[in-house]
C-alpha cells in the first residue's frame, strides 16, 4: 500500500472510523496535504450532478450551483500544488454510523412513524455502504489505478420501498404502514409536501462501472443491513 494516504471527507466526517479501520497503521492517514501523502482520496457526493432519472456517469453534466464543485475545485487545486495524485469518490447517498443527508432523513422518518409506502412505487435509488467507501479508498491506495474521479454505489439500485425496510429492519423490524387507498394517498402527498413527495417517488440512479471495471466488488447495501452481525466492535 502506498502510505500515508489522506483522506478528504467535507460533510462526511462520520465516514472517518471506517476508514481508521481500513487503514489501522499507525501514520496510514496524513492528516493533511502538508504530510506530503502519497495519495489523497475525497470523499464527494453524486449530489454534484444535475438530477436527472437516468444512469448518470462521471462524464454526467454538474449542477454549478452545487456546493460540491467548489469543494472538489478546492482539493485539485491542492493536491495539484503538492504534487499528489487526487482521487475523487463521488458516493451515492452513504448509509452507516452516524451518517447525514437523504438516508438520514428518511431513517429519521421511518423512525417517526411518518414514512409510508405508496403501492405501486417503483423508483429505485443509487446508494453505498460507509464500509464500501473505506473499501474503496484502500482499493485505490492497493492498486494502481488512474488518479480521476470514480462514482461509488453499491450497484444494487435498490428501491426505495427495500431502501426504507432495510432501515426498518435495523429498528427492531419497525413496521412501516402502505397508503393503500386514494384518500390515504392524498394525504400522504400533502404530509410529505411536493418535494418530498416528487423525491420519494423519483429514481435516482449513478453508474460506478468505472470503478467497478478496475477490479473493485461493492457489496449490497441492504442485503449488508439485513444480514450483518453488528457487536460492540461494529461500526
Amino acid at each position: 500500500m502506498k502510505t500515508p494516504v489522506f483522506i478528504y471527507a467535507p460533510e462526511s466526517s462520520f465516514i472517518i472510523p471506517y476508514m481508521r479501520r481500513e487503514f489501522p497503521g499507525k501514520g496510514d492517514i496524513a492528516e493533511s496535504f502538508d504530510d506530503s501523502p502519497a495519495l489523497a482520496v475525497m470523499i464527494s457526493s453524486t449530489d454534484i450532478y444535475t438530477p436527472d432519472e437516468g444512469w448518470l456517469d462521471e462524464e454526467a453534466a454538474v449542477n454549478n450551483k452545487s456546493p460540491w464543485v467548489k469543494l472538489e475545485e478546492e482539493f485539485s487545486a491542492k493536491a495539484s500544488a503538492s504534487g499528489t495524485p487526487a482521487y475523487i469518490l463521488r458516493c451515492a447517498p452513504i448509509v452507516g454510523t452516524g451518517m447525514t443527508g437523504s438516508v438520514r432523513r428518511l431513517a429519521e422518518s421511518i423512525y417517526r412513524g411518518v414514512f409510508f409506502h405508496f403501492p405501486g412505487n417503483e423508483a429505485r435509488k443509487s446508494i453505498v455502504h460507509a464500509t464500501d467507501v473505506a473499501r474503496a479508498a484502500r482499493f485505490i491506495a492497493d492498486n494502481t489505478l488512474a488518479p480521476r474521479i470514480y462514482n461509488l454505489t453499491d450497484g444494487a439500485d435498490p428501491t426505495l420501498h427495500d431502501i426504507a425496510e432495510a432501515l426498518a429492519y435495523r429498528m427492531d423490524n419497525k413496521r412501516i404502514s402502505n397508503l393503500s387507498t386514494k384518500p390515504q394517498q392524498w394525504f400522504g402527498r400533502l404530509v410529505y409536501g411536493k418535494e418530498r413527495y416528487s423525491s420519494y417517488t423519483s429514481s435516482e440512479l449513478f453508474s460506478s462501472s468505472r470503478i467497478q471495471a478496475a477490479g473493485f466488488k461493492p457489496t449490497d447495501t441492504c442485503d449488508y443491513m439485513r444480514n450483518h452481525i453488528y457487536d460492540d466492535s461494529s461500526l
